[in-house]
């Protein structure tokens, strides 16, 4: 796992991170270029200007130039008795074993845009401010925070501030890999002197947590990396790493379970402490505190949608459930067993679970905060079919291995928690682990079968690879005795979500028009995009059987929303909502592409709904 660390400094202790980083990272942009190499000595600023000259490099948008070798100019520097705090500072600078300089976009900074864009930050600041989020104005300021545009990429992209910066971002450390420079050891700081100070990039970006929030994403995202089996490599931790020591018990709870701490890479982020006020110096701090808390949780649930089906079992959700419950004192589990599940009549999660030598496993975690311990919860129901056979509506072999990801729900739905217990937010959640194993053999259900569900109801089984449904469906059912204020489920359901939105977004459905407004507006938030589909009444028709209540599957229908039509019977008048993140969530055909969405916008969501209870 990566980390950030975060210094306040001032002159005498500002170049100290270097010691520690394998490589300096300057953001620059054309007008600042020249003072930023004055912070070198004159031989090394030469020498970088001479490799600028060659590679033709301006410090435009986008442009990137790799400068190794400055540790040659030490020898021959000299001091300036004029100039002697300048020269400690250049003599410091030349311990640094590389530096990469990258060109930044900033123009919606320019003055033409002062006045527009000075109320769009302050929004944008204010959004994230805990503090000042006034939620009577939320969808107002929100589009006047996030549509803020300049005349070029960003009219033409139509693309939020944090989308727009990430998406800079995420071009930086793709061009550090192309240089083979690793994310392990970064140094990030402002190089500017007192008159530019101001409008230094790092100072800009550290300066609002939105742009805050989108570098730390972005270096966290492209820091990832699963390590896999391999036998060199014995290290290997099978799970995740938590952070955070909230209510945490004692270490050894993550001994036992094989977590050895491992801290890939750090981001050593040094800003100058006068630079910023004491509430700024505290939005700094929240921000980094969140997107570590969302790092985590995100690791966590890549890592076990990359961990193969015959260690990824039920039983095996089951334990990260309970050892989860004792690292914090805010969240308890309880595991209901397949015998329990049969008592309860969760015949249509069963029938999944038929087929397989494992057995099933309902985990349900309670994250309760403090003084609200008789407020309605939260439900989120996480799928998570280890594996996903499809039955005897058997998958097609090639594309049958990356069915592990089809548990990538629960595993969003654990992270939440993990995230949402380490901030300590002030929300009710109960978070359901809908767990079992697809597979075949001679009790495995059958399509034609009539199955009676949990809530009394009976359902047809068209295919067996419609399996995912049938598990939530008992789940929400039996969530509804927790008298949820909304229930959200997440789901790798049907690959006709990504026909629809391909990778980009996550499908919608919702029988609750505010709900749906506060999750989409969650996800522009988080750059985590979900997109609602329609919801009529006319849809309904295409499950409609002859035999029983309902079938598991449309005829000549839209999958995605006929997927949704049959869960929402079992939501009732329940406020309920369905993510389906089968093209969100990992890529499919593709390895080791688990993303860890929709973490981000349930997290998005849940602290703005945090934010309500404590006012």
């Amino acid at each position: 796992m990566i980390k950030a660390n975060l210094i306040w400094t001032d002159e005498s202790n500002k170049f100290e991170t270097l010691d520690d980083s394998d490589c300096l990272l300057i953001l620059t942009t054309p007008t600042l270029l020249a003072s930023q190499l004055f912070h070198f000595s004159t031989p090394a600023k030469a020498y970088i200007e001479q490799v600028f000259d060659d590679e033709g490099f301006a410090g435009n948008k986008g442009e990137c130039i790799f400068v190794q070798g400055l540790k040659a100019f030490k020898t021959s520097y000299s001091s300036d008795s004029e100039n002697n705090r300048q020269n400690e500072i250049s003599q410091q600078l030349a311990d640094v074993k590389r530096v990469l300089f990258y060109g930044v976009d900033f123009a919606l900074f320019e003055t033409s845009d002062a006045l527009n864009y000075s109320s769009c930050v302050q929004a944008v600041s204010d959004i994230n401010n805990p503090s000042k989020v006034n939620y009577s104005s939320y969808a107002s300021d929100s589009n006047s925070a996030f549509n803020l545009k300049r005349r070029s990429d960003l009219s033409q992209n139509d693309a939020p501030a944090f989308r727009y910066l990430e998406q800079q971002f995420d071009a930086l450390f793709k061009k550090l890999k192309s240089v083979s420079v690793t994310l392990e050891k970064l140094s990030l700081m402002a190089l500017s002197s007192n008159e530019t100070a101001s409008s230094d990039p790092v100072n800009t970006i550290a300066s609002h947590s939105q742009f805050l929030g989108a570098l730390l994403r972005s270096y966290f995202k492209h820091g990832y990396h699963f390590k896999g089996y391999k036998t060199n490599n014995r290290s290997v931790s099978s799970s995740r790493v938590r952070d955070g020591n909230n209510g945490a018990n004692n270490a050894s709870n993550n001994e036992a379970i094989n977590q050895a701490l491992d801290i890939r890479g750090t981001l050593f982020l040094a800003l100058d402490a006068k630079h910023f006020n004491n509430a700024q110096k505290r939005l700094v701090s929240h921000t980094i505190r969140y997107e570590t808390a969302l790092n985590a949780a995100m690791t966590w649930a890549k890592d076990l949608a990359h961990m193969p089906a015959n260690l990824c079992t039920p039983d095996y959700l089951a334990e990260q459930a309970q050892n989860l419950a004792q690292t914090f004192n805010t969240v308890s589990c309880d595991i209901l067993s397949e015998s329990t599940l049969k008592q309860l009549g969760m015949n249509g999660y069963l029938a999944v679970n038929a087929g397989s030598q494992f057995a099933a496993t309902m985990p349900i975690l309670r994250y309760t905060a403090k003084g609200l311990e008789n407020s309605p919860p939260v439900v989120l129901i996480g799928k998570g079919v280890t594996f996903d056979s499809g039955g005897f509506t058997l998958k097609r072999s090639p594309d049958m291995r990356h069915m592990i990801y089809d548990m990538a729900g629960a595993g969003c739905v654990l992270g939440v928690i993990q995230a949402v217990a380490t901030l300590g937010l002030n929300i009710n959640i109960i978070g359901i682990v809908a767990s079992a194993d697809n597979a075949i053999d001679g009790k495995a259900y059958r399509p034609g079968d009539i199955i009676t569900m949990h809530s009394g109801k009976t359902v047809e089984v068209m295919s067996t690879d419609a399996e995912g449904r049938m598990l939530m469906a008992d789940a929400i059912s039996y969530a509804k005795q927790f008298s949820p204020s909304v229930i959200i489920d997440i789901a790798t359901l049907t690959g006709a979500a990504i026909s629809a939105l391909g990778h980009k977004a996550t499908a919608l459905f919702s029988n609750s028009s505010a709900l749906e407004s506060a999750l989409v507006e969650a996800g522009e938030l988080a750059n985590d995009r979900c997109w609602p589909f329609p919801f009529w009444p006319e849809y309904q028709d295409a499950i409609t059987s002859q035999h029983a209540d309902m079938m598991n599957t449309g005829i000549n229908s839209p999958g995605a929303i006929s997927a949704g039509c049959f869960l929402s019977r079992f939501a009732d008048g329940t406020p309920w909502a369905h993510l389906d993140v089968a093209g969100t969530a990992f890529t499919y055909t593709k390895s080791l592409s688990a993303t860890g969405r929709p973490i981000p916008l349930l997290l998005s969501y849940l602290s703005r709904c945090a934010i309500k209870n404590k006012r």
